[in-house]
């Protein structure tokens, strides 16, 4: 710390930030809620939930609005939500990131599972995937490649409301997981009366709807939309075809695959079809199986597809402290969107409800703290998704997101 005097002999303080990197510390935040409005998979309550993270963020945490980047699917002065565009905040949100920074990732939608291709059924492995407004799902994979961008001494706290959001950055540590009623030693909630408060307002007697899109549904949907024979066994290379380069990495490593192993006579095609989609052109738009009821036009003889819904490689892993994960549920359980009294302008996603409602009567909760306040939250409310905990373990006293910087009103009532 310098003191200077100036020409009227007043005394000013300088200090040199380079030996206090907290004060050179930002706060950004990329919020993104899909509604999915007009289809077959409309939910009510996920632009609700960007709006409430975003108070969250600005009353308890001292984010600033103009940091807060809001992609949602019912406002047109909105960026919309493709997988393109999420992509894009959230490689933005992370690539602009330096040590001591702390970042937040929302997203509120539908979520899904992937299966390996070849068959019309459902494979052990998948890939579990949140879904864009367009359907370009993001698999894990993709989130994994891009939150590993994240600089050292950075934080980043991911809050996956959706369906199958378990594991969606394949930490190995998972701090909190299984059942929220499957131990007699649950930890018991720190809010008096908050459990008997909340069962009365949420859970029983109230609409719910799973934010999932079964693979099925995801491939008539995509045929709906593109005119493409989509089918849950050709659903990555239908991806790749349909999106070009903006489709998931799944995809686009499925179609690589297809032209590594194509014989000589059909590489050329595969290889220009590969190429255009490197492009970003997309690939044909036409959609007939191919002869003799194959579900992928090309497929070589023998093909070997890209192993799916598999742990990456160790070499390719998340570093621990690369991202904070709250799960809305485990990888093979639903999250609900829920709507009191069947009100659809008050709908809301049953986990960004809960951290909400946490974080207002105890803004200074550690992140283990929220999540069992938000467990047992839930298990009073009568819903079945069990929230998870992945991060290293140093971070489980950290207080949730970051410091608190304002003190929250007392609250009678929720």
């Amino acid at each position: 710390v310098e003191h200077l005097l100036d020409d009227l002999g007043t005394l000013h303080f300088t200090c040199d930030k380079s030996l206090n990197p907290s004060l050179n510390m930002s706060k950004r935040a990329f919020l993104v809620g899909c509604n999915y409005p007009g289809t077959q998979a409309a939910l009510n309550g996920c632009i609700n939930d960007v709006m409430s993270m975003r108070n969250l963020l600005i009353k308890y945490k001292g984010f600033d609005a103009k940091d807060i980047n809001i992609q949602i699917d019912t406002d047109s002065r909105y960026t919309k939500p493709t997988g393109r565009n999420i992509k894009a905040g959230l490689n933005q949100l992370i690539k602009s990131a330096k040590p001591g920074d702390y970042l937040m990732f929302h997203f509120s939608g539908h979520g899904t599972q992937i299966p390996a291709e070849g068959t019309d059924q459902e494979a052990d492995g998948k890939d579990e995937a949140i879904c864009p407004t367009d359907l370009n799902v993001i698999v894990d994979d993709d989130l994994r490649q891009i939150v590993g961008q994240l600089p050292k001494g950075a934080h980043l706290t991911f809050v996956s409301d959706c369906c199958h959001s378990g594991s969606m950055l394949d930490h190995d540590q998972v701090l909190i997981s299984g059942n929220k009623d499957g131990s007699p030693d649950r930890p018991q909630s720190q809010i008096p009366g908050l459990q008997d408060l909340m069962g009365a307002m949420l859970g029983r007697g109230i609409d719910q709807t799973p934010r999932e899109i079964p693979i099925g549904l995801l491939a008539q949907m995509l045929s709906a939309n593109t005119g493409q024979d989509v089918k849950p066994g050709n659903i990555r290379y239908s991806l790749g075809n349909i999106f070009g380069a903006d489709a998931s990495s799944v995809a686009l490593g499925f179609l690589n695959a297809m032209a590594s192993q194509a014989p000589p006579q059909a590489a050329g095609c595969l290889a220009m079809l590969t190429g255009c989609l490197k492009g970003g052109s997309g690939g044909s738009s036409g959609g007939s199986s191919a002869p003799g009821g194959g579900l992928i036009p090309g497929l070589p003889s023998g093909f070997k597809p890209p192993a799916a819904g598999q742990k990456p490689p160790s070499d390719q892993q998340l570093d621990s402290d690369k991202g904070i994960l709250i799960t809305g549920c485990q990888s093979h359980e639903t999250s609900a969107d829920a709507c009191p009294s069947g009100d659809k302008s008050k709908a809301f996603g049953a986990l960004t409800n809960a951290i909400t409602t946490v974080v207002s009567h105890r803004p200074s909760a550690s992140y283990y703290e929220v999540v069992v306040e938000v467990r047992n939250h839930l298990l009073k409310g009568g819903f079945k998704q069990n929230p998870c905990l992945e991060c290293d373990l140093k971070y489980k006293d950290e207080p949730f997101i970051c410091e608190t910087v304002t003190t929250a009103p007392s609250h009678a009532a929720v």
